[in-house]
């Protein structure tokens, strides 16, 4: 019985660490009906006690989904976005974002898009990202792979 009592509260504690991801205020630019590319931003909340990385994304509205972030007005693609313990990051124009890449039609405002988020620690998180004209700077960039 001891055993038992000793590896449930470890597992508890085990489980009280893991990251708790949030993510709130998810949108996707309207773009113009010629333009094969938009852009997913949010803010992704941890509120657990480790940090977690978002790795990948997928998403029902482009045939490629891409992590990138802008420098210098010119957009490159990252490998993971850092999401620290107890903390948050936000996806925004003219910073980190989610591009989705050859549009599969054109999107307007009204339209949901639905993202999947996969986390290294949290696995994946399901999105519904309402579809906004474009708050903030304009976003096409030069694109640099």
């Amino acid at each position: 019985m001891k055993k038992l009592v000793l590896g449930s509260l470890a597992l508890s504690s085990f489980l009280f660490a893991q990251p708790k991801i949030e993510v709130k205020d998810a949108w996707v630019r309207e773009v113009p009906p010629t333009s094969k590319m938009s852009a997913a931003y949010m803010v992704i909340e941890n509120k657990g006690k480790e940090a977690d990385k978002l790795m990948d994304a997928t998403n029902n509205a482009s045939e490629i989904t891409e992590l990138h972030e802008t420098v210098e007005g010119k957009m490159r693609r990252v490998k993971f976005i850092e999401v620290p313990a107890n903390g948050k990051v936000e996806l925004k124009p003219g910073g980190l974002h989610v591009m989705l890449i050859n549009l599969k039609k054109p999107l307007k405002e009204g339209d949901t898009v639905e993202l999947t988020l996969k986390f290294e620690k949290s696995g994946e998180v399901k999105v519904q990202a309402p579809v906004k004209k474009g708050m903030g700077k304009e976003h096409m960039h030069k694109h640099g792979h």
